[in-house]
């Protein structure tokens, strides 16, 4: 019997369009190959969805072809504007039964079913008994069905503290099965950035400002109105540059923003490129907004583990969920909401004087237990355990 053979099957099951502009689906093409990069075997089961975005995974994400892709059928009305909310829930829950009886014709039953997504996994676990639940949402509504999954699941990981002890109390019986386990990042990816000077040139950036920059979605909860009310606050030879969004929100914020002196909005660029533009920054930027839950207390933001790793000093919104990463040893915590803060911060980190090279030095070291494989390393053994 060959290697292959001997490798254990982990059948991760992902809803979102694959591969897509969100942060979703990157994580979950980074889980795949992480864990195949940690000894498992690993198929990837996703949607057929017709939004997806026309390229080779392995080439949009800039992965190894070291696990499966599997697409199933469902039934995708979500792009029509008036269905949108339907549509997507007619997607969920299609696709979850497809993918059920996909695992229950094709797979193992000692395999690893291991997803974000409740119906899926919560129908798993009636045939499969090593089901993994990773909670990147609290569940704040269809409490029994929750409670129901989370007692019917072999494992569960909660991506901070706060999510742990609240799935516990939801359901006690959830308490000796919880890992917590933050996100994570490609530490010699976003390390292999250009220096700041070389980036800007490439990226056509002035070279005579100082920069705070955002990379992400410009989804209220991020904190992004906030970060360009600051962006007014700063000086003349300063500029705010945010990098992303899906095209509907760009044009919102184009049309909020876009005539701010100091305002650079670049809009969607691809994952890889996203090392060069933080090379870019003189600062980089969390300023998650405190009004929402999936802010204050749910997320476990991509982007916090990739600013970590960039060599550049950070400014962030000083809530729970940024807490479990940052402190005021790595980075500068502001008072989220507070447009007037988040302006002091970043003068703060531009300011020579400050040191902030120091929490930079602490940033990279507390960023090397955070990548994609260290992470699939502890979340394997922990099933083993």
């Amino acid at each position: 019997m060959n290697k292959k053979e001997n490798q254990r099957k982990l059948f991760l099951i992902f809803h979102g369009r694959f591969p897509s502009e969100k942060a979703a689906s990157l994580f979950a093409a980074k889980s795949a190959a992480s864990f195949a990069q940690a000894g498992f075997s690993v198929t990837l089961l996703v949607p057929r969805r017709l939004r997806a975005i026309k390229k080779d995974p392995y080439e949009y994400y800039k992965i190894p072809r070291s696990f499966k892709i599997h697409y199933l059928w469902t039934l995708d009305l979500s792009f029509i504007a008036p269905f949108k909310r339907v549509g997507f829930l007619t997607s969920f829950i299609v696709f979850s039964f497809t993918s059920f009886f996909y695992l229950l014709f094709c797979t193992p039953k000692d395999s690893i079913i291991y997803s974000n997504e409740s119906l899926p996994l919560w129908l798993a676990s009636f045939i499969f008994p090593n089901t993994f639940y990773e909670v990147h949402d609290f569940p704040e509504h269809k409490l029994t069905f929750y409670r129901s999954l989370i007692k019917r699941v072999k494992w569960i990981l909660a991506t901070n503290q706060w999510k742990a002890e609240e799935l516990a109390r939801l359901a006690p019986v959830a308490q000796g099965k919880i890992i917590v386990e933050p996100n994570a990042t490609d530490i010699d990816v976003v390390n292999g950035g250009k220096s700041g000077k070389e980036a800007r040139k490439k990226l056509g950036l002035p070279l005579d400002k100082k920069i705070a920059m955002y990379t992400g979605h410009l989804y209220g909860w991020k904190g992004v109105d906030t970060l360009a009310e600051a962006a007014q606050m700063l000086s003349e030879d300063s500029m705010v540059v945010f990098v992303g969004g899906t095209e509907q929100d760009i044009t919102r914020f184009k049309e909020m923003y876009g005539e701010v002196k100091n305002i650079f909005i670049t809009g969607h660029h691809p994952h890889e490129e996203m090392p060069l533009w933080q090379s870019a920054a003189d600062v980089l930027v969390v300023p998650n907004t405190g009004k929402e839950a999936i802010s204050s207390h749910y997320t476990s933001p991509m982007k916090l583990f990739e600013y970590m790793a960039s060599g550049r000093p950070i400014v962030a919104s000083n809530l729970p969920s940024i807490r479990q990463i940052l402190s005021e040893k790595n980075a500068i915590l502001v008072t989220p909401d507070d447009a007037q803060a988040l302006a002091d911060g970043i003068k703060k980190a531009l300011d020579p004087s400050s040191q902030s090279s120091k929490l930079v030095v602490r940033s990279l070291q507390d960023i090397k237990r955070h990548s994609w494989i260290a992470r699939a390393g502890r979340i394997g053994e922990f099933m083993v355990d």
